[in-house]
């Protein structure tokens, strides 16, 4: 497998708008969203993320939230929405209370990390997330817009920095959008064209490594008038422990590779450790019988992705023996998987 070195940088990888249409009733009682509905529930009719639209599910559920109420003192209560798949429906333990001012602040999934809010106000805070996986499967991501709404029409524009509103008598309605806190790389493979003339390889396991297990993360979020960003810092302290590996790709059958299509996964990562990435990937390899030859792990250092934050880092890599025109040559069988220039 080589690397092509060729590198796509998205860094507008969070700005698609994804919605999705569905009720969050609030509860009164508890964190999971258990009790009776009130007619001043906070409902989420949107969630918007940043990068190729796609419909959000119970994958980011829990979603954490901090609402600060800042109409007299500053108070801050938290609170979540919980997907409930037997009633398709969101729900959540966070109550509004009438002509208060609130501001809204949140991360998802909250199952994934843990939280805390400070130097909170209705126009910005400070989000600390201890515990971050180095490397993680899941795009942990937090809040950066709010949009109130009176009623459910689902679609509007929220704009970033816009975390503030003013709660109603009933029927309170909010867009969430999000950003990333991560930086990611996407693999996009595709197997040798001659080498598959003889053989077949199937994908059946992909891990990325680092040597560090855990991190905490600062985000300092401003409000701002012109749309812009209101990411004022992201840092990365207390990297602890000596490894941390997470699975992103992984068929019982495997996933058998084209010369042609690309096959793409994604892997989330911290992104002061673009330079201490392994890729670790488990591979079968069939003759064009059908017939299995043998089973393959591979480990491979990463070159220096050199990503930040909301970055995507796209690597191509082919399948395909060093000498491919000796039959007996034993990486036929066991095609190597090299970090390289490309062809």
């Amino acid at each position: 497998m080589r690397y092509r070195k060729e590198y796509t940088y998205n860094i507008m990888w969070l700005t698609g708008l994804m919605v999705v249409l569905c009720n969050l009733f609030i509860a009164c009682t508890n964190d999971d969203g258990e009790g009776l509905e009130s007619d001043n529930e906070l409902t989420m009719v949107a969630f918007t993320r940043s990068g190729n639209p796609f419909t959000v599910t119970e994958d980011y559920s829990p979603v954490g939230v901090f609402m600060v109420d800042g109409t007299n003192a500053i108070e801050t209560q938290s609170g979540r929405f919980i997907y409930k798949t037997n009633e398709t429906i969101w729900k959540s333990s966070i109550e509004v209370t009438p002509n208060h001012n609130y501001a809204i602040y949140g991360y998802a999934p909250a199952d994934a990390v843990s939280a805390a809010i400070t130097s909170e106000s209705l126009e910005g805070a400070t989000l600390t997330f201890s515990n971050l996986p180095s490397v993680s499967s899941q795009d942990i991501c937090f809040v950066v817009g709010v949009q109130h709404m009176t009623e459910a029409t689902g679609t509007k524009d929220i704009k970033l920095g816009q975390f503030a509103f003013t709660g109603v008598q009933d029927h309170n309605f909010i867009n969430l959008q999000m950003d990333h806190i991560y930086a990611a790389v996407c693999f996009q493979m595709t197997i040798g064209t001659e080498y598959a003339q003889l053989r077949s390889i199937k994908i059946r396991k992909m891990e990325l490594q680092t040597t560090n297990a855990t991190a905490t993360a600062t985000v300092v979020l401003e409000a701002n008038t012109i749309n812009a960003s209101p990411v004022q810092s992201a840092t990365y302290t207390d990297l602890t422990g000596t490894q941390s590996s997470a699975t992103f790709f992984d068929s019982t059958e495997g996933v058998e590779l084209d010369a042609t299509t690309l096959t793409e996964a994604t892997c989330c990562f911290v992104p002061s450790l673009s330079n201490s990435l392994k890729l670790v990937t488990t591979y079968d390899v069939y003759d064009k019988k059908g017939n299995k030859v043998s089973e393959r792990t591979a480990t491979n250092a990463l070159p220096n992705l050199n990503a930040s934050r909301g970055q995507r880092v796209t690597l191509a890599l082919t399948i395909a023996p060093t000498y491919l025109y000796q039959l007996s040559d034993d990486d036929l069988d066991n095609p190597p998987i090299k970090v390289g220039s490309g062809n």
